[in-house]
């Protein structure tokens, strides 16, 4: 009997030197962990956060505003001196670099108190750098305008550059420039010079009843035609396709014009635009198409009006250009 009690009372030694044994690890484990635990003292934490770099003062922040246009201006000046849509291009996407170099920067800069506000606007103005290469192309000016034909290449290389330049020059990049100058400091009138001008433009102008153009059989029909709008118009008789018409006539705003010897049943398209170029019998700017809905009978004489009204006995439709 006493070797067995002897052999319960090893095993419960033995147990409970290996519960305290675990005890006095996890107690020495834990209060490493912590190495205030049991000083009394209180809790504290060393470590390194961010600091922020101080506020520039006025004259240095002046500095930051005069670097980023002296930095940003050369790639405009390749752009307004550009003399094909592909250097337009080229210098669009020289000028995005530089912005968004700018806008890269002024992120590192921490503005005087007063200018906190400004200088929010200044990053949103230079973000336009994003737009310049995504949204703008000098594509946009090549495409067909509305008489079916490119504007002259003058007249595309000023788009190009005006869309650009309008898009740096943009409401919140006016906005930073009359709230920078509101605490005394100066946006904006490094950057841009002056927006690039329009080429003139022509506005070449047919004859008041002038034929353009005739063709086919002559007959006895005969067509007066009273334009009351602010535009000129070529009025075209065809039996059919407009493409081929008998006879073009052009006629000036606020004017009248009679053709005769028209033959055969007709209907009458008119186009209407400014600048009549006569080697392609169309107008290169601000065109619109239509038709009388209507045909004609050769043997009676007709009087048509070009004026819109509600009191008109006659109707007319939008057609593709021609």
């Amino acid at each position: 009997m006493g070797s067995v009690r002897r052999t319960r009372l090893l095993g419960a030694s033995a147990a409970w030197g290996v519960l305290a044994l675990v005890i006095a690890i996890a107690f020495i484990v834990d209060g490493a962990s912590d190495p205030t635990a049991g000083s009394g003292g209180s809790n504290s934490s060393s470590g390194t956060g961010s600091i922020s770099k101080p506020a520039l003062a006025p004259d240095e922040y002046q500095a930051v505003l005069t670097r980023v246009e002296q930095a940003v201006r050369p790639a405009v000046d390749r752009l307004l001196a550009a003399t094909t849509l592909a250097e337009v291009d080229s210098a669009r996407i020289d000028l995005a670099t530089a912005l968004h170099q700018q806008w890269d920067y002024v992120q590192t800069i921490t503005p005087p108190y007063q200018a906190r506000e400004q200088h929010g606007m200044l990053e949103s103005a230079l973000l336009v750098w994003n737009r310049l290469e995504k949204d703008i192309s000098s594509a946009d000016v090549a495409k067909l305008n509305s008489c079916g034909v490119q504007n002259a290449l003058q007249t595309q290389l000023y788009e190009a550059k005006r869309d650009v330049y309008r898009a740096v020059k943009s409401g919140t990049y006016k906005t930073a420039m009359a709230s920078f100058s509101e605490i005394n400091l100066k946006f904006g009138g490094l950057m841009l010079p002056l927006e690039p001008a329009a080429p003139q433009i022509t506005d070449r102008r047919a004859a008041n009843g002038a034929i353009v153009q005739r063709s086919g059989r002559r007959g006895y029909g005969s067509l007066r035609i009273k334009n009351s709008d602010v535009t000129d118009v070529a009025v075209l008789v065809a039996n059919g396709d407009p493409s081929d018409p008998q006879l073009t006539v052009y006629v000036r705003s606020n004017t009248s014009a009679t053709v005769t010897g028209i033959a055969g049943t007709y209907w009458v398209y008119f186009k209407s635009g400014s600048d009549w170029d006569a080697a392609r019998r169309g107008f290169t700017r601000d065109c619109s198409f239509e038709k009388f809905d209507d045909s004609f009978d050769p043997n009676t004489n007709w009087e048509i009006s070009l004026e819109k009204t509600s009191t008109g006995n006659a109707t007319t439709s939008t057609v593709p250009a021609f």
